[in-house]
């Protein structure tokens, strides 16, 4: 249905309010699955009606062919980390064409109704997540590197814990500006993504450099 829809409309991406509309009785399936599919084979599906994230979504899936993984970003200044959860994810992280990893459907997160994926990303790879916001006309990014699939019960079903600049990115975490959510990427695209900015003429907050 996402897939005419997007055809009819002549269009690159769907996102889609699942939460509002799922809780108001006016959806009545998650589309967590849809949106892995999509993403899966080169397309962008993107949650919770959130356009500046389908738009960073797009700018990275046409700079790198590589799918995108939105998330509510859990900082740890304790362990120097961040888990990046959501319940929408894709288990082609290199691209549609790349390696698959395993993941496990289970229900949604939010009330435990539905299905979603739990994606078990690969580990000991280099990651970039940014956020662009339209409305501000900027720009953010960080780094880091893969190192567990947590498994616990709290927040969404997937959760990529990545060691960062805990301390510094907190400090530069603009939620006023982006919101909550980021969009992270496997691959190191400091370089591409900031000349793109640049090019755009965002204003550009580097979170682990300032």
């Amino acid at each position: 249905a996402l897939k005419q829809a997007m055809k009819e409309k002549k269009a690159d991406a769907v996102t889609v309010d699942c939460l509002g509309l799922y809780h108001s009785n006016k959806l009545f399936a998650y589309p967590c699955l849809s949106f892995f599919q999509l993403n899966n084979e080169g397309s962008t599906g993107v949650c919770e009606g959130d356009l500046d994230s389908t738009i960073t979504q797009l700018l990275i899936r046409f700079t790198t062919g590589r799918p995108a993984y939105v998330s509510d970003p859990v900082i740890d200044t304790a362990t120097g980390q961040i888990i990046y959860a959501h319940c929408v994810a894709t288990n082609k992280v290199y691209g549609p064409d790349g390696l698959s990893n395993s993941y496990i459907i289970r229900s949604h997160s939010e009330d435990r109704k539905g299905a979603s994926v739990q994606s078990l990303m690969p580990l000991g790879e280099a990651i970039t997540t940014i956020k662009v916001s339209a409305i501000n006309k900027a720009f953010s990014i960080h780094q880091g590197k893969t190192v567990a699939n947590v498994e616990e019960d709290k927040a969404c079903r997937t959760k990529l814990a990545v060691e960062v600049d805990a301390e510094k990115i907190l400090d530069n975490y603009h939620s006023e500006i982006f919101s909550w959510h980021r969009v992270t990427v496997y691959g190191d695209y400091r370089k591409q993504f900031i000349n793109l900015a640049k090019l755009y003429r965002l204003k550009i907050i580097e979170e682990d450099m300032m």
